[in-house]
Order: structure tokens, then sequence, then C-alpha cells
């Protein structure tokens, strides 16, 4: 996994609750677009980054507005864009 990509699924996860809350289904669309990683691997992976931090709901929501590929584009593709980043809360602003 790059390290923008580890580091962006980091921001995207807080994987502290129960259920389906916005930061885990941000970090589910992010994490689905890492081949070759399991999804469990990549809870992990983002678990050991963030430690005890947690972006919080409010920016997981923000971002999960957002982290919608434009039209005639898929999500894995359009997060290799720095357009794609900073709308799915990987890129700084």
């Amino acid at each position: 996994m790059r390290p923008l990509a580890a580091t962006a699924a980091a921001l995207a996860l807080a994987l502290a609750g129960c259920g389906d809350s916005p930061c885990q289904e941000l970090g589910q669309r992010i994490c689905a677009c890492q081949p070759g990683l399991s999804a469990d691997s990549c809870k992990n992976l983002v678990e050991d980054q963030l430690g005890n931090k947690d972006p919080g709901d409010a920016y997981c929501e923000d971002h999960l507005e957002t982290c919608s590929a434009p039209e005639g584009a898929t999500l894995c593709e359009w997060l290799l864009t720095a357009e794609g980043k900073l709308a799915c809360g990987l890129a700084p602003p």
C-alpha cells in the first residue's frame, strides 16, 4: 500500500464505534480501492496508524458527501487524482 493511501485511510477511518458510522462508511469506500489488501488488513493498518486519534463523525460526514466519483469515472480511478483525494479527505486542503 502506498504511504499516501495508508495515510488517507487512517484519516478516513475512525473505527472506534459499532454500526455504520460515517467514518466506517468512508473508510470502506477507500479500502475497497486498495487492490491486494483485504478489508481486515486495511482496517488493521488504519487502526495501527490512527492509534487513539479519531477524526470525528463531522469530518467523515463532510467527506462522505463529497467522496463520489464524477460521472464516467470509477471511485478508485478518481481517488488517484488530486481532486478525488481532496474530496475524500485523503489530501490536506
